[in-house]
């Protein structure tokens, strides 16, 4: 039964505008990123000022630069995804078929595989953005310098770093019962007060607990696509203590959202 939830949140979700525009706008900001860097520095790269990069080099930028226009777009569809039954008034309709923490737990695994395809997308044009501009534009060599297991891994984590994101927004929508009041909360939490936040705490120990940065000590991982090794900053969590600890947050995030979704009065 929980995969047929999961199907059907699916069917709602892909009539949807948000997820189209989500997918759309985060392939064109992908897209523009490899474009504008080639144009921008293609005289440099044609008389050897500027050393031609490697295909690693495309897919891990547009990786790392993605949240820009990705968290907003996810935090709406989150927000419609979970407020649609409270809109539309049907959330007593679904629960006659299915228990309240499978109907929430249904759309979080949508959201969370609708993100992992973003990733998964955004990964494949621009690694064939690269590809084009080198083969193409430049008649380069020798730059297919990829590690395609750390391409893989990376869509993984960098979804998993965007994970207490769309739990925080589960919460949210269950506690106002409201889908634009969610958004509009959502969007202010994510959009200003983390940000501050995260500018503010940025030489405090304690900060690199923020959501904000943990997603930011995954980038440094992005690096092992090119076979290269960073060192994560101190001011931010090494890569897997910053995973577990989105996972810890997803965890209780998710956990709060069904605790209050089950003791909520939703049968009218």
């Amino acid at each position: 039964m929980f995969f047929r939830l999961i199907s059907i949140e699916w069917t709602r979700l892909s009539r949807r505008a948000v997820l189209w525009v989500t997918l759309i706008a985060c392939l064109l900001y992908s897209w523009l990123g490899v474009q504008n860097y080639y144009s921008l520095t293609g005289s440099m790269l044609r008389d050897g000022t500027e050393k031609m990069p490697g295909l690693a080099f495309d897919i891990a930028t547009s990786l790392d630069v993605l949240l820009l226009v990705s968290l907003p777009l996810i935090i709406i569809m989150a927000g419609l995804v979970f407020g649609g039954d409270y809109s539309q008034r049907t959330n007593h309709q679904w629960l006659m078929r299915a228990s309240r923490s499978n109907s929430l737990l249904a759309k979080f695994v949508l959201l969370a595989g609708s993100t992992l395809l973003v990733h998964a997308l955004v990964v494949v044009l621009a690694g064939v953005t690269g590809w084009y501009y080198k083969t193409y534009a430049f008649h380069a060599t020798g730059f297919l310098n990829v590690n395609w297991v750390a391409t893989i891994s990376a869509i993984g984590y960098m979804t998993l770093v965007l994970l207490p994101y769309i739990a925080l927004m589960a919460l949210i929508i269950v506690a106002t019962r409201s889908t634009f009041a969610g958004i509009v909360i959502g969007l202010g939490v994510t959009q200003f007060v983390e940000m501050m936040f995260t500018v503010l705490t940025l030489n405090v120990g304690w900060g690199r607990w923020a959501p904000r940065n943990l997603y930011f000590s995954a980038t440094y991982l992005l690096n092992a696509i090119g076979d290269r090794f960073v060192e994560t900053p101190p001011n931010l969590l090494a890569p897997v203590p910053a995973f577990i600890t989105a996972a810890i947050y997803t965890l209780i995030l998710l956990s709060l959202a069904i605790w209050l979704y089950r003791r909520q009065d939703i049968g009218g």
